[in-house]
């Protein structure tokens, strides 16, 4: 018994130590204290693990909060199912429905609807607990996969108590993806600022939570600056940076960029860690891109069953090319998600002003350039950059160069007639 007290005692500390390091931002420091409490598990068998008690539980769920915010999602899941099993078998109610939320997470975040929807039932959805938000975010996930907006967008008042907690960037990752799918990219975008503002940045200088507002501000700011993830490094293949390469996949083929669209979708279904909500995106693109029609058919046909089992319905309003739409139509289920095929994304409405500021901007005029072309004051060029970036969804100048260079149509040029 002493020595199952000391092993508890060690156990505990190394938690403690890792839990400090976490909160404080070190990831490192917080997965090398989870290795030493496996590493010490290690050295026991199955029963006399199970004789360390229900004092082992929270810690397993400590642990796996260290590996998800680290960004190593398989370790997470496996630490979040052992710890929902083995609260079950001491009665730890609470704790096993945060575990099942934890997981439906994942499972949400990566497209798989079944899943998903199998963990949130072990959440005991009518009993209301401290699982409640994190089942919110999992639940309003799927709402957004199955184009049910209003349905996300109460799920995610639900969810708003994970504002103060540590997985504050699972909310705001989904509220970006809210503002993007009903066009309210700027207002998502200013709502994500602050949110970063008012957190600690070393809780998302790195691991999961960086991911999440990296990929959240690419959803919304359409950057297409993108790593291949072979050169990421670390546990770059997470579901949500996966999310992310989509997006940007989808601009590079807005842009006409269609060999750069097809060598990401090439890329990220080359890897080992590749999510169902990519790999349906990802097989949408190599149709889409395909030199001939045969060639476009298996990858289309295997996105649109993934599309229908796992009710993936917004990737539909992506691809509304003839040949994707076609072999939609045949299955009933995927036609009330078709839409318009002539609808095309609403571009935020710019003043003159702001049209010909963008103008000097994607030319590469610094501010004071702008002034003297103009003969206004540096102070007005900036008032007029600030709307505009508001207007188009960005927060510096690189950005808005970039988003003038791929949409010329919006720029004015001093000389040209409004």
């Amino acid at each position: 018994m002493a020595s199952h007290i000391e092993s508890l005692l060690r156990l505990d500390e190394l938690t403690r130590q890792g839990v400090v390091n976490r909160q404080a931002g070190d990831l490192t420091a917080a997965a090398e204290s989870v290795r030493a409490c496996h590493d010490l598990l290690d050295g026991f068998d199955g029963d006399t693990v199970f004789d360390l008690g229900p004092d082992l539980v929270p810690m397993r769920a400590e642990w796996a909060l260290t590996s998800t915010l680290q960004g190593d999602e398989e370790l997470a899941l496996r630490g979040w199912e052992r710890c929902w099993e083995q609260a079950g078998r001491f009665g730890l109610d609470e704790l096993r429905r945060e575990s099942a939320a934890a997981v439906a997470v994942v499972h949400a975040f990566n497209g798989d609807c079944r899943y998903a929807t199998h963990w949130l039932d072990r959440t005991d959805p009518d009993t209301p607990s401290s699982a409640t938000p994190l089942a919110a975010v999992a639940r309003a996930t799927l709402a957004l996969d199955a184009l049910e907006l209003p349905d996300a967008e109460r799920e995610l008042a639900e969810a708003q108590a994970l504002v103060t907690s540590e997985r504050w960037a699972d909310l705001a990752f989904v509220e970006a993806r809210l503002a993007s799918l009903d066009g309210k990219h700027v207002s998502g975008m200013a709502r994500l600022r602050a949110t970063c503002l008012a957190h600690y940045p070393k809780q998302w200088s790195g691991g999961a939570n960086w991911e999440l507002i990296d990929s959240a501000t690419r959803i919304l700011d359409r950057v297409d600056a993108r790593v291949p993830r072979g050169d990421r490094g670390g546990y770059g293949g997470s579901s949500v940076t996966e999310y992310a390469d989509v997006v940007i996949a989808l601009r590079a083929l807005d842009d006409g960029k269609v060999e750069s669209a097809r060598m990401i979708a090439l890329d990220d279904l080359d890897q080992p860690t590749v999510s169902l909500r990519t790999g349906a995106g990802m097989r949408l693109l190599l149709a889409v891109t395909a030199p001939d029609e045969q060639a476009a058919l298996a990858p289309a046909e295997a996105a649109l069953e993934t599309i229908r089992t796992e009710h993936l319905y917004y990737l539909l309003r992506y691809f509304p090319q003839p040949s994707i739409r076609t072999l939609a139509a045949r299955n009933d289920e995927l036609v009330p998600y078709l839409g318009d095929p002539d609808a095309t994304p609403q571009r935020p409405t710019l003043t003159k002003r702001e049209r010909e500021v963008l103008w000097y901007i994607a030319q590469g005029y610094r501010f004071e350039q702008i002034a003297a072309a103009e003969y206004i004051s540096v102070n007005t060029v900036k008032s007029h950059a600030k709307n505009l970036y508001q207007r188009i969804g960005v927060n510096d100048r690189s950005s808005a160069a970039r988003y003038g260079e791929a949409n010329p149509d919006e720029t004015l040029a001093p000389s040209d007639d409004y």
